[in-house]
Formats: structure tokens, C-alpha cells, sequence
């Protein structure tokens, strides 16, 4: 089967599924407290522990089942994409190195910042890498887009806005609810975005550099990036109400949130009062909005199915009028009664 097939994740995933197994029967009977995880042909092991001696010394137990069970499944472990990274609490804390030679693998060197699924991680979790990385590509792209129009020739401005909305902006906001939540230091990472969109806002009126930014946002149409951000989180945390109750989210969810979801081990019910002082994530800022949602939500409600819909059932009640932004008209919905 090809690369890139869409049966590919699937057969591997049946195909992994009973190495994992094996690994977490070999981890209990060890007394190995190893979380795993998986995502296609990529592995993870966790470790959380108090001192790095004990977790170099399960680590590298943890990693030579991995490499035994993976060579008896007839699988080749590529230990030169080996990685291995410390979150810590305290500022300038050791990185110490992992040796695997004894098992045929190499020394792994910690590193300061670590790539996973597209997220930058640094080892107190402010994320600033992650923005700085996504902030510097917009801006990037957004320089790039100056070839495509000026303010005497090219893109019109609304194209200009149109395209900054739609390719720029999802990638600068990219899983911006790793960093973005109630309590959490934002202040950089905003500073970084906001002179993304300044540049972005100059080419769009073709202004001077000199321009205030409020101005020129304002001109352009664009909403301040802090306050953007502050929409979406809200939306996302409404979009929790919208999830069926077998979504994974609902497991970390309190039980009157939870839609009758199977709890997690660690969800937020089963938190101490001195852990839930100090807990500062997306996913409180969740619960603490649907706490506070009076609607109801049903994913599956019978008037969004297709033939239920109002434009379905009384499609000669309302017509729509196409936008003309060349000639200054304006879109008009009409209703009409019977």
C-alpha cells in the first residue's frame, strides 16, 4: 500500500494496537508507571516523576521493551529519530542526557524546544517558540503577499482583506488555545501577533509606515488581534456544548458537564481543592463557560438534518439578493409571508 493511502493510518493502527498492549503488560508487571501514546507511526512515553534519576532509569527500561517488542513484530525502530524533552517547573533546571547505547540505540540529547504534531513545546509550557514560529511565517507570508498588489495597482483592498482573513490568520492563531486562557502570561505573545497584523493592515490601504495601528485596523476591517483571540476562545468553549457525549473532551469534564461521558482518571471532578486553586488551562475556561450557558445544544437535532432545514421546508419564503461590491450594492435577505 502507498504512502499517503487512506486506509494507511487504519491498518497501521490495527496493526500497533497489540505491540501496545504488550508494552503496557510488560510496564505493570515491571511496575513501570509509563503513559503511551500513539499517533499513526509516531510514539510517545510519559513519565512524570519527581527526580530525573528514577525517570532516566524507567525511561530506559520502558524504551528496550519498545525496541525488543518492535523487533520481534518484524518492525525496524529508527533510533536516530529519538527524542526526548523535560518539562519542569523551575527556571534553568538540568537537562540531562539519556544513554541508550547498553541497548544499541544512541545518547539522546535533550532539547530546549520540542516539535510534536505541529506544536512547539518549551519546558514550562509558555508556548512562546510555538507563537514565535507561527507569528514569523504569517509575517512572512504577509511580506510575500506585497507582490501582489500596491495601492496603485494589483489586489483591491477587500481582496487584500479577503485573503489576509482566510490564508493568514488561521495559521497565526494555530492551536492558539495552548497559550490562551484565563491567568496565563500573554502579553509576548500577543505583541507578536499584533505586529503581524500591523504589517498585514499596512498593505491593505497601502499606508505609510508611520500609521497609527488602532487606525488602520479600523480602516481595514480587521478586529485587534487580542480581542479576536477573546472571540474565539468563547466560541470554542460554546463548541464543547455541541459534541456528542462519546467525545474524548467530555471525559475531563465536570459530570454536569460531561453529557454522561465515562470520566477520565484525571478529569477536573476528581481534583483537589489546592489543585484546582492553582489549575490554570483552556479546559477550565471551558467548564467555566458551559457552567454559565443557559441554551441547550443537541449535535443531532432534528431541524439541522438535511430536509428539516428552515431553507427546506419553505424555500419560496426567503430569496437572497448577490453582493455587488463594485457597483455599491449591498446583500439583501427578504422574507416573505404568506
Amino acid at each position: 500500500m502507498g504512502q499517503g493511502s487512506a486506509l494507511s493510518p487504519i491498518l497501521s493502527a490495527l496493526y500497533i494496537v497489540p505491540l501496545l498492549h504488550l508494552f503496557e503488560c510488560r510496564a505493570q508487571a515491571l511496575n513501570l508507571d509509563t503513559s503511551t501514546f500513539s499517533y499513526v507511526d509516531d510514539g510517545l512515553l510519559v513519565f512524570q516523576r519527581k527526580t530525573y534519576n528514577k525517570t532516566l532509569l524507567e525511561l530506559t527500561s520502558s524504551y528496550s521493551i519498545v525496541s525488543d517488542l518492535m523487533a520481534s513484530f518484524g518492525l525496524v525502530m529508527e533510533h536516530d529519530k529519538s527524542e526526548i524533552f523535560y518539562f519542569s517547573r523551575v527556571h534553568n533546571d538540568s537537562n540531562p542526557e539519556l544513554d541508550l547505547l547498553a541497548i544499541g540505540a544512541f545518547i539522546l540529547k535533550p532539547k530546549t524546544y520540542w516539535q510534536y504534531l505541529g506544536f512547539y513545546f518549551d519546558r514550562q509550557l509558555f508556548f512562546k517558540e510555538h507563537v514565535w514560529f507561527y507569528s514569523t511565517k504569517t509575517l512572512t507570508t504577509v511580506k510575500a503577499m506585497g507582490m501582489l498588489g500596491n495601492s496603485s495597482r494589483g489586489l483591491l483592498p477587500l481582496q487584500k482583506r479577503l485573503l489576509y482573513r482566510s490564508c493568514v490568520v488561521p495559521i497565526a492563531t494555530y492551536d492558539f488555545r495552548l497559550w490562551y486562557f484565563s491567568g496565563a502570561p500573554t502579553k509576548a505573545q500577543i505583541s507578536l501577533l499584533a505586529t503581524m497584523q500591523r504589517k498585514a493592515a499596512l498593505w491593505i490601504l497601502g499606508a505609510f509606515r508611520t500609521s497609527p495601528t488602532g487606525g488602520i485596523e479600523a480602516l481595514a476591517g480587521l478586529i485587534p488581534i487580542h480581542l479576536h483571540l477573546k472571540k474565539l476562545a468563547k466560541q470554542s468553549c460554546f463548541r464543547a456544548a455541541m459534541l456528542s457525549s462519546q467525545h474524548t473532551l467530555l471525559s475531563l469534564l465536570s459530570a454536569h458537564n460531561s453529557k454522561g461521558a465515562h470520566p477520565y482518571l484525571q478529569f477536573l471532578a476528581l481534583l483537589t481543592d489546592a489543585q484546582s486553586a492553582w489549575l490554570r488551562s483552556s479546559l477550565l475556561d471551558t467548564e467555566v463557560s458551559l457552567l454559565n450557558l443557559t441554551e441547550c445544544f443537541d449535535s443531532l437535532y432534528p431541524e439541522i438534518c438535511l430536509g428539516c432545514r428552515l431553507l427546506d421546508n419553505f424555500p419560496d419564503h426567503v430569496s437572497f439578493h448577490s453582493c455587488d461590491h463594485f457597483n455599491g450594492r449591498t446583500r439583501k435577505l427578504q422574507f416573505r409571508c404568506p
